[in-house]
């Protein structure tokens, strides 16, 4: 269960290649600013949870903080989110509640998060919970030493043990479909 892939569905080669030529006609410079992957993913302002996800997206695979994906934090992105093995994307969900960047996710920062995934599968999914009885419930069943921070290592094995708890927290709102059907929309 705990190492099961999740993919809806794989993008083969061909269309990642297409991705990336799509990158370079679209960002001749070499590189994507935020404004231009929302333009290009189609989200629209006023999108609230949408336009979230995609900018903590976004703030995630700028490892050099310079507001801009260059080609290699694109692939790099690509490859995570549309082909990583399950413990890469729990390592990057986890950098994603931790907005803070302090090693441990405390309750604020996993129900922010949790709000705007509810949003997002809300139109998807049945969830007969709120995005405060879902934090309540992954601290029950992840925060092992009853601190109320969540550590990395919670987070992993607690994630890997329970599957309600690892489709809440590995990020996971279908996003290769999301990229391949705004892949037409780029070109």
């Amino acid at each position: 269960m705990g190492q099961a892939e999740s993919h809806n569905e794989e993008m083969d080669l061909e269309q990642i290649q297409e991705l990336c030529m799509t990158f370079m006609k679209e960002c001749p410079s070499g590189a994507l600013h935020l404004h231009e992957l929302k333009r290009i993913f189609g989200v629209p302002a006023s999108c609230e949870e949408e336009t979230l996800y995609i900018e903590t997206v976004f703030h995630s695979f700028d490892t050099n903080r310079d507001n801009a994906l260059d080609f290699m934090e694109y692939t790099a992105a690509l490859h995570l989110i549309l082909r990583g093995n399950l413990e890469d994307r729990l390592k990057w969900s986890f950098k994603i509640y931790d907005k803070d960047g302090n090693g441990k996710l405390d309750r604020e920062e996993v129900k922010n998060l949790i709000r705007i995934i509810y949003k997002i599968k809300l139109h998807t999914t049945a969830i007969n919970m709120t995005p405060n009885e879902v934090c309540d419930r992954i601290f029950e069943l992840v925060d092992e030493n009853h601190d109320g921070q969540i550590s990395f290592t919670e987070f992993m094995e607690g994630a890997q043990k329970d599957e309600w708890v690892m489709n809440m927290l590995k990020l996971d709102v279908n996003a290769s479909g999301w990229v391949m059907q705004n892949c037409v929309k780029m070109t």
